[in-house]
């Protein structure tokens, strides 16, 4: 009898400070399975990185990718993080110097598969045991296809690569999908013997069974490592699956050395200079202030729109008069989100405003949808007053079935924060940050460096 162990992460978002923790599990399962005899495998299921990190936003992901290649992955998949906050060139670069295989099957360029990436692999174990590996990603369609991407469906690309792979004795998806996609694919491809899942953050003690398909996840942040073993035997297969907290573990003194040189590489991006403001630009995140006006005003211009609404928790803290630089505004605006624009009647701009003014959403504690903040905060609505109940759009009094264009965060045409916005079709502007529309409207009304 032979054994596999399956060694897997995802959704680290780029929690650096907990990945010498996770390295350090990592090497000593390994070590374990080894001292055993098992073959071993180590996968990543995806959003390894998060440009919400200085070192992931620094380098672009690549210190992310030399993270992966120190522990010896095998093979990869991407989550929406490296897929959709990076720009296509630098998703292109990104796993130029990977020494693992990334396995997406549903990501193209146009009609051409992109060539840093493989639908799927094969691995063939000490006792003759073949294994096939499948990777597929989330495809949020038009964020990938404002990117110059096209997304394909999953299921689709998965039944191709199981046709495909249909004599390896083992098959493996890397889904990037969420729990309840990952059930039902367990269902409706029952030739899937695991699926290695990430994207919901679920945390799946000794994994789930759904029919004969054994599905696996294991949380977020780096909080725990998932371990799979597989006892091949002539006549069957024993599986068991865990996912181990990561604690009481010491931090991998090489991880901790790499991440050390890591940062130092990614300041000679982020201490970039970008502008210089005279005076100080203070938000307040429950009142009016000087720096979600700006915000407000910068995204009415770049998107073009008639208005724009954006909440004052995207800033994190004031910016101090004198120079600003890339790593200033990365910390005061560290989100992967992107400017949005949408169509909608004065109607849903009252309703919108109305909505947005309640206490529950001022002192909203908000998390996910690309939100790094605390609170939601106070509202601000460029271009709109208010003189009694009477509201005016650029000076003229609103109109309750006018068309118009409302330029804001991406999070809101997707998250159900405002349900009247998330029905509305989106034109994205990518792959420019928040971040970085407040650098460019820095750069156009104060003095520059010389």
């Amino acid at each position: 009898m032979h054994q596999l162990t399956i060694l897997h992460t995802n959704d680290l978002h780029s929690q650096l400070d907990q990945w010498p923790y996770v390295t350090s599990l990592i090497k000593q399962k390994r070590q374990e399975a080894l001292e055993r005899g098992d073959d071993v495998l180590l996968f990543d299921i995806g959003d390894h990185s998060d440009r919400a990190n200085p070192i992931t936003e620094g380098l672009m992901g690549r210190g992310n990718v030399e993270l992966l290649n120190a522990m010896n992955y095998d093979a990869v998949t991407i989550g929406n993080n490296e897929g959709i906050t990076f720009s296509k060139q630098q998703l292109n670069d990104l796993y130029q110097d990977a020494t693992f295989e990334v396995l997406l099957g549903n990501l193209y360029d146009d009609d051409k598969r992109a060539t840093w990436c493989k639908p799927s692999t094969t691995y063939t174990l000490q006792n003759g045991t073949t294994i096939g590996v499948i990777g597929v990603t989330i495809p949020f369609y038009s964020f990938y296809d404002r990117l110059g991407w096209k997304a394909t469906d999953a299921a689709e690309a998965i039944a191709e690569e199981i046709e495909r792979l249909q004599d390896c004795d083992f098959l493996i998806l890397l889904s990037h999908l969420g729990l309840s996609t990952d059930e039902q694919l367990a269902t409706d491809y029952p030739k899937l013997d695991l699926i290695l899942g990430s994207h919901t953050h679920h945390i799946l003690e000794n994994g789930k069974k759904v029919n004969r398909t054994w599905i696996n996840q294991c949380g977020r942040s780096g909080t725990h490592l998932g371990e799979v073993t597989v006892q091949f035997d002539p006549s069957y297969k024993e599986i068991r699956v865990v996912s181990h907290p990561v604690v009481d573990v010491e931090e991998d003194a090489e991880t901790t050395k790499l991440l050390e040189k890591l940062e130092r590489e990614s300041a000679k991006s982020l201490n970039e200079e970008i502008a210089e403001i005279e005076e100080r630009l203070a938000v307040d995140w429950y009142e009016p202030s000087p720096f979600t006006t700006l915000l407000g005003e910068a995204l009415t211009e770049w998107c073009e729109a008639d208005l724009s609404m954006v909440n004052a928790g995207v800033l994190l803290d004031s910016i101090q008069h004198g120079a600003v630089t890339k790593r200033m505004l990365h910390q005061i605006c560290p989100h992967p989100i992107n400017p949005a624009k949408v169509r909608v009647k004065g109607e849903t701009i009252l309703q919108v405003i109305e909505e947005s003014a309640s206490k529950d959403m001022v002192h909203l504690k908000l998390h996910g949808f690309g939100f790094r903040g605390k609170v939601v905060g106070y509202t601000y609505f460029d271009h709109v007053t208010q003189k009694g109940d009477t509201f005016y759009i650029r000076g003229e009094q609103l109109e309750l079935h006018k068309d118009y264009t409302l330029a804001t965060l991406d999070m809101y045409t997707f998250s159900p924060l405002y349900p009247v916005l998330q029905a509305q079709e989106a034109r994205y502007y990518m792959p420019e940050f928040l971040r970085d529309v407040l650098a460019w409207k820095l750069k156009q009304q104060v003095i520059k460096p010389s």
